[in-house]
């Protein structure tokens, strides 16, 4: 059974620049690639964007490290509209669709998740972004992207400074949360489902005088076991999604009360850990296979 792995052309062996990400990519597909032969899987690493894939060729197509996506997302949902016309993609096509936009946040919210408060503007200038540290109440706040991955055009601005330039500001509509000064201090949580089971978490760490807690700016991984309120949280969210994933990973984070709360839902490309979740590609997989047997009915 061939299974097409989506990916990016920046995470090849030997491109120059790769950094961490390229030993996250790494790491991760070691554990699918053993995953796979056990189960007569033939997994295909394919870049998402190249135009001599042909995706009727494959049982089904994997959304993985396509961690270039926030700068082509047109291109990147026209491609996986495509893809999801010739085989069975996973995530499902919808819930990617409804995941791009952090707006999802808001609809969380609405449900009952306990969640952090939130602006949304339309773009991300003095307008915008002065006005919420009262509504707010908050003394610092982070600006990010509506679309965007990795903290990528995100800041961090506290109150009588001045706004950051416009090339690291968000460039279109955004969102606005106080800063949550337990994130500096502990970190986020990051908890993986699959099928909507409970698999493994992970606590990110941020590098020394940051706040963001990506390897690409020092971050690291620790093992987590979740508390009961964490826990209760998670799968929250989870209950809470349009439809249940094949896979999910739940991003937490502790409020000012110490509270866990929602950072992020992310159902296109998360990072699995495979450090801490050593076992996860065969739920993943599994999970797959079940899909396929029915047909790629969501």
């Amino acid at each position: 059974m061939r299974i097409a792995f989506l990916t990016c052309a920046e995470l090849r062996p030997g491109q120059p620049g790769r950094g961490p990400e390229g030993r996250e990519h790494d790491l991760q597909m070691a554990a699918l690639h053993h995953a796979a032969s056990q189960r007569d899987i033939r997994l295909d690493e394919v870049i998402w964007d190249d135009p001599a894939i042909h995706w009727g060729e494959y049982e089904a197509a994997l959304v993985g490290t396509t961690w270039d996506y926030p700068q082509k997302r047109d291109r990147f949902f026209k491609t996986l509209a495509q893809i999801d016309a010739h085989t069975a993609l996973l995530n499902p096509l919808a819930l990617m669709q409804w995941n791009l936009d952090k707006v999802y946040l808001a609809d969380l919210a609405k449900k009952g998740v306990p969640s952090i408060p939130t602006v949304w503007a339309d773009a991300a200038d003095a307008e915008a972004i002065l006005p919420a540290f009262e509504a707010l109440q908050a003394d610092e706040i982070v600006i990010k992207p509506r679309i965007g991955a990795n903290a990528w055009r995100q800041a961090r601005l506290k109150r009588g400074e001045v706004l950051p330039t416009l090339k690291d500001l968000p460039p279109e509509a955004c969102f606005i949360q106080p800063f949550l000064p337990g994130i500096a201090r502990y970190g986020e949580i990051s908890m993986l489902y699959y099928n909507g089971r409970f698999s493994h978490a992970a606590r990110k760490i941020p590098g020394d005088g940051d706040y963001r807690v990506q390897s690409g700016y020092g971050g690291r991984e620790i093992d987590h076991q979740p508390d009961a309120s964490e826990h209760t949280v998670a799968e929250a969210a989870i209950a809470a999604l349009p439809q249940l994933p094949l896979y999910a990973r739940i991003d937490l984070v502790r409020d000012a009360q110490n509270q866990p709360v929602i950072m992020e839902v992310e159902l296109i490309e998360p990072y699995h850990y495979p450090e801490q979740g050593k076992g996860f590609a065969a739920p993943l997989l599994d999970g797959l296979l079940v899909h396929i047997r029915r047909g790629g009915g969501a």
